[in-house]
This record gives C-alpha cells, sequence and structure tokens, in this order.
C-alpha cells in the first residue's frame, strides 16, 4: 500500500469514528477496557499467587539449594565438617548465606488439663541454630506467640500452630490446644524420650510439611543424634540475579564432588504442580479475555460496515481500492484496541496497585500482589492488538467485496 492510499485509508477511518455516536464509540472503549484489565488483574494476581507461593517455600522451608549427605562412595548418614563446608560454599560470589538442619523425627505428646488425657501427634523436629537461621529462612517473622529466640535452650521448643492446635488452624490432629510455657513431650525414633517447654509458636499457612514442625537447638538434636558439627543438610541461599541455579549448584559440585544437592525445583514437586496449575488458569484467562475483546471489536466493525454498505459503494464507484476501505477499518480497530488498552492499564496502575498496597489481600503466603514483566506486559498488549487487528479485518474484507450497484441500493 502506497503512502497515499493509506493516507486516504486514515482519513476514511477518522471521518468514520468522529461521524459516529459518542455514546456507542465510549460503550466500546470501555468494553474493551474492562477486557483488557481483566486480562491484565486476573493474570498478574495468578502469577502473583504462584510467585508468592514459590517464594514463601524458599523463604521458610527449602532456601534455593540443599546440600545433602553423599551416597557415593559410601553412604553417610550426615554432613561431617559442616563448619568447613558452608564455609566454602560461602566463598562462592552470588551466596547470599546457608544454614544447617538436623532431621529428626517423634511423637509429640500433650496433657493439657494435667488429667491423664493425653493428645499425640507425630511431627517433623528440626534442629536448627536460630541466630544463623534467621538469615537465611524467615520462620520467625510469623511467631504468632511467644518469640524463637536466637539461642534456644536444650530443654525449649518452637513449634507450629498446626501442631499445637489453635489460633485458627484446623487440623485432624494436634496436641488439643498447646500454648507458650505449656510443657511437651516427645518421643523420638530412636527410642529416645525428652521434655520441651513451648518458648514460640508460629503460623505458617502453606502447602508443606514445616508448616507442621516443631524447632530445637542444634546441641539439642547432637545430643539425641550423638554427632557433633554435622548436619543432615545444609540449605543455601542465592542471589540469582548474580547467577543462574545451574550455575551455582555447578559451583557447589566442583567444590564437594561427593555431596548431593537438591534444587528447590526439585524439593518442590507439589509445590510446582500448583504453580503449573495457576499458571495454566492465568493463560486460559488471558485467552478468554482476549477472545471477548476481538468478538467485541469484530461486532462493532461488522454492525458499522454493514450499516454504511452505501457509504462503501459510493467509495468503491469513484474509484476507491476495496484494499484502502478494509485497511481504513483496520486502523478503526487498532485506535479501539489502543485506547482500550491505556484504559485497562491506567485502572491496574494508577487505581488497583495503589489500592491494594493500602489494602492487601491476604493470603496463606503473605500480601497477594500482582506480578508483571515487561515481555509479559508487551505480550499481553500485543495479543490485543493482533486481535483486534483479525476482528476489524474480516468483517470488513466481508463487506468491502461486495458488489457496488447491490452496497449502494442494499
Amino acid at each position: 500500500m502506497s503512502n497515499t492510499d493509506f493516507t486516504t485509508a486514515f482519513f476514511i477511518a477518522y471521518k468514520t469514528i468522529t461521524k459516529g455516536h459518542k455514546s456507542t464509540i465510549a460503550l466500546i472503549i470501555f468494553i474493551l477496557s474492562l477486557s483488557f484489565f481483566n486480562l491484565m488483574f486476573v493474570s498478574g494476581f495468578l502469577y502473583g499467587f504462584s510467585d508468592g507461593v514459590m517464594k514463601s517455600m524458599i523463604d521458610n522451608s527449602t532456601a534455593h539449594i540443599i546440600v545433602m549427605p553423599q551416597e557415593e562412595p559410601t553412604i553417610k548418614p550426615f554432613i561431617y565438617e559442616q563448619d568447613e563446608i558452608r564455609a566454602g560454599i560461602e566463598t562462592i560470589p552470588g551466596i547470599v548465606g546457608t544454614a544447617r538442619h538436623y532431621q529428626l523425627n517423634g511423637t509429640l505428646t500433650y496433657d493439657k488439663e494435667n488429667d491423664g488425657d493425653f493428645k499425640y501427634t507425630p511431627a517433623q523436629i528440626i534442629g536448627v541454630t536460630q541466630h544463623e537461621e534467621k538469615d537465611i529462612l524467615t520462620i520467625n517473622k510469623y511467631i504468632v506467640s511467644g518469640e524463637f529466640p536466637d539461642y534456644l535452650k536444650e530443654d525449649e521448643i518452637v513449634l507450629g500452630a498446626n501442631l499445637s492446635g489453635g489460633f485458627g488452624t484446623k487440623q485432624t490432629k494436634d496436641l488439643g490446644g498447646a500454648t507458650v510455657g505449656s510443657k511437651v513431650q516427645i518421643n523420638y525414633s530412636n527410642g529416645i524420650t525428652r521434655t520441651y517447654t513451648i518458648v514460640g509458636i508460629f503460623k505458617l499457612s502453606m502447602v508443606g510439611s514445616v508448616a507442621s514442625a516443631a524447632y530445637v537447638s542444634t546441641s539439642e538434636a547432637e545430643s539425641l543424634l550423638s554427632t557433633y558439627n554435622s548436619a543432615s543438610e545444609i540449605m543455601v541461599k542465592v542471589d540469582l540475579n548474580k547467577n543462574t541455579l545451574d550455575g551455582y549448584t555447578d559451583k557447589i559440585n566442583q567444590m564437594f564432588p561427593n555431596l548431593r544437592l537438591e534444587k528447590y525445583t526439585s524439593r518442590l514437586s507439589t509445590v510446582g504442580i500448583l504453580v503449573t496449575a495457576f499458571n495454566l488458569i492465568a493463560v486460559i484467562v488471558s485467552i478468554i479475555s482476549i477472545i471477548v475483546s476481538a468478538i467485541t471489536i469484530f461486532v462493532m466493525i461488522y454492525v458499522n460496515a454493514v450499516s454504511k454498505r452505501r457509504q462503501i459503494g459510493i467509495l468503491k464507484a469513484i474509484g476507491i481500492k476495496e484494499s484502502i476501505i478494509e485497511a481504513s477499518y483496520i486502523i478503526q480497530s487498532i485506535f479501539y484496541s489502543a485506547l482500550g488498552i491505556i484504559g485497562g492499564l491506567i485502572v491496574i496502575f494508577f487505581i488497583v496497585i495503589p489500592i491494594m498496597a493500602v489494602k492487601p489481600i491476604a493470603m496463606p503466603y503473605g500480601d497477594a500482589v500482582l506480578v508483571y514483566t515487561v515481555l509479559g506486559i508487551i505480550i499481553n498488549i500485543s495479543s490485543l492488538i493482533v486481535a483486534g487487528i483479525l476482528a476489524g479485518y474480516i468483517p470488513a474484507k466481508i463487506v468491502a467485496r461486495e458488489d457496488i450497484l447491490k452496497s449502494i441500493w442494499g
């Protein structure tokens, strides 16, 4: 199409828009703005949910990389000399920090009324050094009663609310309402029984066993496991802006080839399925929003073109090419799509996001956020523009190809 043809098409589109009913044009733009807002909000919310769940698991359960004891050439129950290994890992550029865990299993017992009516619940018990742990994992931020001391004593324990009971949790098996200051007994799987005082209770509503975990000190765990300066696993937190997850695991493997490594993406298989499902829902909702927008533009252009068949016939009679008429309607589609996009973006970034900042929506992993990337926004905008072009081109082509006399005489 030559510059002259394009100028003519633009002029026809301009006159069609300016001579149209203002209320109809406003309604079309309003509908398209709502469609694009729906596209942006739902996809942003679902991606934000997925991102929030994954971030919560990294911050509270797995960190980015889990280092585990070697299996080859011989199986070892622990990572020995863990302090030297952690010091080596922390020399790698981009490593934020490390923390060690001891993993134990046992059954918690609690007699709330001291009347012999005991409540029992199995639990994962984790031995931690909290003054190191809180820089890597953030369970301490979810304390709802008591505290998570930097230095737990050997007879102190911190429980998840799912274990203690109460605090709005609904579990089929818990301790029936254990509180800070209560004494609980743990029967460990190795046959040892110990009594602890609850000093803190945390509530973390998330997928995964950590929400129902109990924390004791590393010195207590070493006493129970008859070891020293060891770890069942080392949690490694990294800066993904400085290297990739695979890049970090390769460097750790080079330093300690016998140790096993697991990325958080592998550990969180169940959560990964959930995240994938929500991402798929976001894609489906986006496609539906684009289809709705395309149908709106199609109906608008088709009705407009049919109502102006006489004018189109006259334009063809005076020598205006079909391609110019088709282009004029495509320009109209782009115009309406662009205004719908601008309207939707204004609502999202200048109304919804500021409101959510003031009055956030509470979610199990924290406050809900809308997550967008520049690429994602470009894809959404491009999708609506392309849908608008196709939706405008098809009806314009149908009407523009009608016989001249039939168009003029109806």
